[in-house]
Formats: C-alpha cells, sequence, structure tokens
C-alpha cells in the first residue's frame, strides 16, 4: 500500500509539475529570425573594429618611429647625423604605409548595405575631344 501512495504521489507530483511548466513554455517566445540591416549592421561594426585596430597599430609605429627619430637626433652632434635619423624615420614610416596599406587591402572593402541601390554607375557615356589650340589663337579672342 506504500508502494501505490509513494507512486501515486509521484505521479500526481509530476502531473503538477507539468501543468505548471507548461504554461510558461506556451508563453514563451521564440526569437526573431536575424533580418539581413542586423547582419549588415554585424558585419559593419565587426569591419569598423578591425579598420580601427590596423589604424591604431600603424599610429603606434610611427610613434615609435618618430620617438626613435626625436631620441637620435638630441643624440646628434653633427647635422650628418640629423640627416640619417630623419632618413631612417622615413624608411621606417614608409615600411609602417606599405604595411597598412597591405593590411587594409587584406581586409577588403565595408559590407554593402542591403538598402543600398543595387547601382551607383551611370550609364551615360561622354566623350572628350582633345582640343589643341596656338598661342596665336588664344591672344586673339
Amino acid at each position: 500500500m506504500r508502494k501505490l501512495a509513494g507512486r501515486a504521489l509521484g505521479a500526481l507530483a509530476l502531473m503538477t509539475s507539468l501543468a505548471l511548466a507548461a504554461p510558461v513554455s506556451v508563453g514563451a517566445k521564440t526569437p526573431s529570425p536575424i533580418t539581413t540591416v542586423q547582419q549588415y549592421r554585424v558585419a559593419l561594426h565587426a569591419y569598423v573594429q578591425a579598420k580601427d585596430a590596423i589604424d591604431a597599430t600603424v599610429h603606434r609605429a610611427i610613434l615609435a618611429a618618430r620617438t626613435a627619430e626625436d631620441v637620435a637626433i638630441l643624440a646628434a652632434t653633427t647635422p650628418a647625423q640629423i640627416y640619417v635619423a630623419r632618413v631612417n624615420f622615413n624608411e621606417v614610416r614608409a615600411t609602417d604605409i606599405a604595411a597598412w596599406q597591405a593590411a587594409l587591402t587584406k581586409l577588403g572593402p565595408p559590407p554593402r548595405n542591403p538598402l543600398a541601390p543595387t547601382s551607383t554607375t551611370s550609364t551615360t557615356s561622354t566623350t572628350l575631344v582633345s582640343l589643341s589650340f596656338s598661342a596665336h589663337e588664344l591672344t586673339q579672342h
């Protein structure tokens, strides 16, 4: 008898928990699907963060090179040493800028806005005719 009462009590507890959980699961909303605009915003945010990181890296590198140039100029005792310090800075800066451009190229263009028009090119073509005037013709008019 105790076994039967225990099973009945367990079944009653199970049914009660199911009855209480049912309204919660029915009332729960399923998340709406992600729209293309939301996907674009996420992709654009990631792109901007990556571009900002690339920009910050090149700015830090150039700042470090400028600091090294300033130290070298302060330590210089001849005009030739000052010249070498400036040349070294310009070479390092050129290398940093080339690396920055390569990183931006590797990053690629920003994501395309799905709400933007599909084409931004014009179908109108214009032909330019080269004009050549002599100095004499220009002074006559």
